[in-house]
């Protein structure tokens, strides 16, 4: 009994599991206060106003992919290379692709500010996006900082700073948009839209020098070198060589995300709806019912954080055998949850509706939303071990062929059929992705 009881403890104190574990549940968490902000968004800007903050998520996503995501990754792989006997070129990994990111995300955030009335205007067509994109570009900067800080602290296998980061960045989000409610609310103003993108920024800058302490912290007890620690042409390259196909993957799905998001509010004008009845349309969907359908990939999300450093070491390890159980187990539980899911938004969908956002509308989207839930929750899940088996390219065509097909929903079922044309295009891609990720996969379903 003793001996089980050091191996768990020895279990627990390697930092990979322990890291898995902290970053699971901290993602856990903040995914439930992000549903819960979500709720609260709702009850005070309704459905147009959340069309309108749903239209700028877009230009967030594809800024980041571009300034930092692959950054992050590419740092985290160079400073765990360089361990413990090199620990001073680790600092210079770090600063060179912080020196990088924040130069790109310093021009990003002038263009998005310079030109936001454009952007608003030309590209997503709906010019109250002008204010809320110029408050979001101050947090390029500080995004880029915290995130290539994220990416050192796990290369050093300190995963509990990341994570914590990021519930204090969501808490700060959440935290400071209710404080300016209940400010507004005493003078009997109207809480402005601006006051999300203010949460959001306040947010940034906590995480940001959240993550700025601590590692001013670890570098004052260390006595590293300024040669092996500065920023070279050399390292810039390895940061750019590695980094630069993951961002480029990043980027290319972040821009039809984008086309979606930018078109659907426009077909669904096509199809007969006024400009704000588009807006309140999608809304409903950005801000109430897809957040309650994706609200069960906190446990599928957690789950796969775990699950891709097990296929990795079992695929290192050549067991061929645990890789087919885990595949088959992954499916008939995402398939189980996914069902029991769909069942429970079939049945409560009108209750859901009134009680967590007091509209009706949102009702009937969560009922037509809820047939996705079996294959939305499996596609996530088998990507993690798509990755997990080094495919990452797979994942990225699959990825890009799906959104595609969505995409020529958006296009020619949105106008003839409303927002049905887009619920199908929804369903029908996931399906076709599941498909493409069981077929890449059959070696590990069919096993002897």
């Amino acid at each position: 009994m003793k001996k089980n009881q050091k191996n768990f403890s020895d279990y627990l104190k390697n930092p990979f599991l322990s890291g898995t574990i902290i970053l699971t549940l901290a993602g856990f968490l903040t995914k439930i206060i992000g549903f819960f902000n979500k709720i609260f968004l709702a009850r005070i800007f309704h459905e147009e106003g959340l069309g309108i903050i749903g239209l700028i998520s877009p230009v967030m996503i594809l800024t980041h992919s571009l300034c930092a995501s692959g950054l992050q990754n590419a740092i985290t792989k160079y400073v765990a290379s360089c361990g413990v006997s090199k620990k001073e070129q680790g600092y210079g990994y770090l600063y060179t692709g912080l020196l990088f990111s924040l130069a790109l995300s310093v021009v990003t955030t002038l263009g998005v500010y310079h030109y936001a009335s454009e952007i608003s205007i030309y590209l997503l067509h709906e010019e109250r996006c002008a204010s809320l994109l110029r408050i979001i570009a101050l947090s390029f900067p500080l995004a880029s900082i915290h995130t290539c800080l994220n990416g050192f602290f796990y290369g050093r296998k300190k995963a509990s700073i990341p994570a914590a980061s990021m519930l204090l960045e969501q808490s700060f989000r959440v935290l400071i948009v209710y404080l300016l409610y209940a400010f507004f609310a005493k003078q009997h103003i109207k809480l402005p839209l601006a006051a999300s993108c203010i949460g959001m920024f306040m947010g940034e800058c906590a995480s940001a020098v959240f993550s700025c302490i601590l590692f001013l912290s670890d570098v004052g007890k260390q006595s590293h070198s300024s040669s092996q620690a500065s920023i070279t042409m050399q390292k810039f390259k390895e940061l750019f060589v590695l980094s630069s196909p993951l961002s480029l993957n990043r980027v290319c799905i972040s821009l039809l995300s984008t086309a979606e998001t930018i078109q659907l509010p426009q077909m669904l004008i096509r199809s007969g709806l006024s400009t704000s009845q588009a807006l309140s349309v999608y809304g409903i969907f950005s801000g109430m019912a897809f957040p309650l359908v994706m609200f069960p990939c906190a446990i599928t999300g957690s789950a796969g954080s775990l699950l891709l450093p097990y296929i990795s070491e079992q695929q290192a390890q050549g067991n061929s055998k645990r890789i087919h159980q885990a595949t088959t187990l992954t499916i008939l539980a995402c398939f189980l949850l996914g069902t029991g899911f769909m069942i429970f938004l079939l049945l409560f969908a009108d209750l859901l509706g009134t009680i967590l956002f007091h509209n009706e509308a949102a009702a009937k989207q969560i009922r037509a939303l809820a047939f996705v839930c079996p294959f939305l929750y499996l596609s996530g899940m088998l990507n993690n071990i798509l990755h997990g088996l080094g495919k990452t390219f797979l994942t990225f065509l699959f990825s890009m062929l799906s959104l595609g097909l969505r995409l020529f929903f958006v296009f020619y079922a949105v106008p003839m059929f409303g927002f049905s044309g887009y619920v199908y295009g929804i369903l029908c891609s996931q399906i076709f992705l599941d498909l493409l990720l069981v077929l890449a996969l059959r070696r590990y379903i069919i096993y002897n």
